[in-house]
This record gives structure tokens, C-alpha cells and sequence, in this order.
């Protein structure tokens, strides 16, 4: 089976290598390079409890792929042979005021009832803890089955191992029109046609773009989000995810932080801003004090793609079943990349419909067809 997979981001590359290592003949299309464009700006948090407020369907999804994520990143190593940045020590979502302190009890509260591990953190606990944290903390929720992963490593992974498996990348190539036959489908490109047996488009915000005949456009709309990289300078960051309510932060082994991420809804502009930069100084320095005295090494910007429901669109089209959508991902992008890979990989290859396909599906979505 030859599929051509439309877009080279984490979920694509994701889709890319679970499709090639099973047995497919992949074809990888994308605008830029992989990793360039959502993926560049992340800042790799695996952490679906941080913030959330009951059972949902999006919940349902992220603590479904987070268990999926040690062998997910044990089998892209091996298969890859690079090293991925990766691990599980946990979020400390922190509270610098009574207010925020009554609502992380109330989430730990909750996640008691659902067996969630979960601890609650004095002052003298956060700072024996993390020693950065801001000695105005009054308290802190601990949830240890979280962690991160460095991103760029891991797509620069899932794209080797795809490569191993057979699977070819070309790029900068833009797909732009889909059309259905009846033994497989059309990717035109410019003035080139890939025809192919089955196509999953995972082009993030740039999906609306590629048009699936008889099909409205892909209802997925750009949230741009600055992200910091800063160089430690003073004492020892942070060993795990620390979080607050105006930022977070994630510490690399080489003596950096990440700090995002902003959230702006501006379109397709990919810049920095200073507003946005003096955001996440405030909001960091807060937090951590001693980042007042890190230097900046990067400012990433990334656009998210987001969807009206807040769900991400995988799966099927109805009306053409060797067309699968894989994008809408929003902030959730890498955590969901273990899950979304194998329900494209198992419907594919296999035509297996999972469940989560009746939240996830774009026909969930239809309208009239665009001319």
C-alpha cells in the first residue's frame, strides 16, 4: 500500500514512521522541513492533569496516549538509533496566592476520585523540592506521572526510523488539492500528481490549505504561541516541569529552560513580538526569581492549530474512507502523537475504527461541500 502523508510536523512524522514500520509505502509531503512549524516552538510537556477540571472526551485522549508513551519513545529509539530527551519526573503546578492555592486543592480533590496519584506540597516541601521556586509560593500540587520530552530530538527520531523503514520525505513541496478516486486518491502538488492509495493529511494550522474534493475546508484556524529558551545562569534550575498560572517552564539537561507559551490568536503571522517576550519574562521571574538573571538564547513562535471544540480531527472521512485527517491538535500535539499514530497506523493498514473516532471523527464537522 503506497500512502502519502501531507505534513512533516510531530503528528505527521508520528503517521509517518507507525505507517512505513508497518509494511506501507510512505510519502511524506511538506511545505518547509520536518519539525518546522508547531513542532520547532514546543516546548514538549506531557502533562494532561495539569488544569483539568473532570472527565472530558480531550482528557480522555491525552491520559491515553501518555500511557503509551514509554514504549512509544523506547521503540522510536531503538528503531532510530538517536538519542530523544525524555522523562517522567513529574509536574509541580504551583501556587503563588490563596486563590490559586484553593483551586489546585479542588483538582487534587477531584483527582483523588479517580485514582490519579497526586501530593500536596507545603511551602517548606516546594522549596526542599525545587530550591527556584519563589519563596512567595503557598503551596503546590505534585503529579508525578507527568514529565517532558526534548521535541526536535524526537521528530529528528521519528524521521530517521521512518527513513530506515523506507519511508521518503520531500520538501518544500505543498499539497493543495485531494481527489478521491475510486481505487485510491490524487495529491496535486504544484504542477506534480502523487496518486496513492490512501492519504492522511497532517498539515496542523496549514490544513485548511490542502482541499479534499467534495469536502468543505478543514475547520482548524492558527494560535500563534511564543515560546523562550533561556540559558540557566544562577544556582540550579528546575529537575522537572514547574508550572504556574501565567507560564511554564521545562529544563533540559544542558542547563537550559524552556518558558512558554503565549496564545494569540493573529492568523498565519509567525513573528515575535516584545509584548509577548516581556509576558513570559514577568510571568517566569515570578515563578522562578533567579530566571531574572538567565540569558536568552532563542525565541521560538509556533502556530497552533485549534479547532472550535477544542478536539482534535482524527480519522475518516465518510464520504471518502481512503482520505484520514490527523490534525486540529491544538496544544496537544506531541502528547497525542503516540495515540494519533497508531489509530491512523491501525485503520490504514488494518481498517480498524477505534472508538475515539466517534469524538474525533471530521465528519463531526460537516457541512455543505465547497465548490
Amino acid at each position: 500500500m503506497h500512502v502519502v502523508v501531507v505534513g512533516a510536523g510531530v503528528i505527521g512524522a508520528a503517521v509517518a514512521e507507525a505507517l512505513s514500520v508497518g509494511g506501507a509505502e510512505v510519502t511524506v509531503l511538506d511545505m518547509r522541513s520536518p519539525g518546522r512549524g508547531a513542532s520547532q516552538a514546543s516546548a514538549g510537556v506531557l502533562a494532561p492533569y495539569t488544569e483539568a477540571h473532570g472527565n472530558t472526551p480531550l482528557l480522555d485522549l491525552c491520559a491515553r496516549s501518555l500511557d503509551m508513551f514509554d514504549t512509544f519513545i523506547a521503540g522510536v529509539r531503538e528503531r532510530s538509533g538517536r538519542a530523544i530527551e525524555y522523562a517522567r519526573t513529574g509536574t509541580l503546578e504551583v501556587a503563588l496566592s490563596a486563590a490559586e492555592a484553593e483551586h489546585l486543592l479542588n483538582a487534587k480533590a477531584w483527582l483523588d476520585t479517580t485514582g490519579v496519584q497526586s501530593e500536596w506540597l507545603t511551602p517548606d516541601a516546594i522549596r526542599a523540592r525545587e530550591s527556584a521556586v519563589s519563596p512567595a509560593a503557598v503551596g503546590a500540587l505534585f503529579i508525578p506521572t507527568h514529565g517532558f520530552i526534548q521535541v526536535p530530538a524526537l521528530v529528528t527520531a521519528l524521521v530517521q526510523s521512518a527513513r530506515v523503514s523506507g519511508a521518503v520525505f520531500e520538501s518544500p513541496v505543498e499539497a493543495v488539492d485531494v481527489q478521491p478516486r475510486t481505487a485510491g486518491v490524487d495529491v496535486r502538488a504544484g504542477a506534480r500528481t502523487y496518486r496513492a492509495d490512501h492519504v492522511v493529511i497532517s498539515a496542523g494550522s496549514w490544513s485548511r490549505r490542502v482541499r479534499v474534493q467534495g469536502m468543505p475546508a478543514l475547520p482548524v484556524r492558527p494560535i500563534r504561541g511564543q515560546l523562550l529558551h533561556l540559558q540557566w545562569t544562577n544556582g540550579a534550575p528546575p529537575a522537572r516541569v514547574v508550572w504556574g498560572s501565567e507560564c511554564y517552564t521545562v529544563p533540559w539537561t544542558d542547563g537550559t529552560l524552556l518558558v512558554g507559551a503565549t496564545v494569540e490568536d493573529v492568523g498565519f503571522d509567525e513573528t515575535s513580538t516584545v509584548a509577548g517576550v516581556q509576558a513570559l519574562s514577568a510571568a517566569v521571574a515570578a515563578l522562578l526569581p533567579d530566571a531574572r538573571n538567565a540569558t536568552v538564547r532563542e525565541i521560538r513562535v509556533g502556530l497552533r492549530p485549534a479547532t472550535g471544540d477544542g478536539l482534535p480531527i482524527i480519522g475518516p472521512v465518510r464520504s471518502a474512507p481512503n482520505v484520514t485527517i490527523a490534525t486540529g491538535h491544538y496544544r496537544n500535539g506531541i502528547l497525542l502523537a503516540p495515540l494519533t499514530a497508531s489509530l491512523v497506523r491501525r485503520y490504514v493498514l488494518d481498517g480498524e475504527t477505534d472508538p475515539a473516532f466517534g469524538v474525533t471523527s471530521p465528519d463531526r464537522f460537516r457541512a455543505q461541500p465547497s465548490a
